[in-house]
């Protein structure tokens, strides 16, 4: 699980946990960037910052809208929009 301040990510697949590689925090940009062998569902949560976040997520170079957050709770996204009538899962 990524981790920063009271923001959270982790990413499944098939109901199950997968494994981040390569974790770097940067702590001044608030971004916390991983490397993944594989695609899933991202899932994010906030527990209890009270400030509104919104995430990124890159796949090999495409940056895909993520979600907000309202400074508590918890989300996901899954697929990512290839072209006009293409999706990814």
């Amino acid at each position: 699980m990524l981790t920063h301040r009271e923001f959270s990510a982790w990413i499944v697949s098939e109901g199950k946990p997968l494994r981040e590689y390569l974790i770097v925090v940067d702590s001044n940009a608030s971004k916390v960037l991983c490397w993944m062998r594989e695609a899933g569902k991202v899932r994010y949560g906030d527990k209890g910052s009270r400030t509104f976040s919104c995430s990124f997520i890159t796949l090999d170079d495409f940056q895909v809208p993520g979600r907000f957050l309202t400074g508590y709770g918890k989300t996901s996204r899954e697929g990512v929009r290839m072209g006009s009538n293409t999706r990814e899962v």
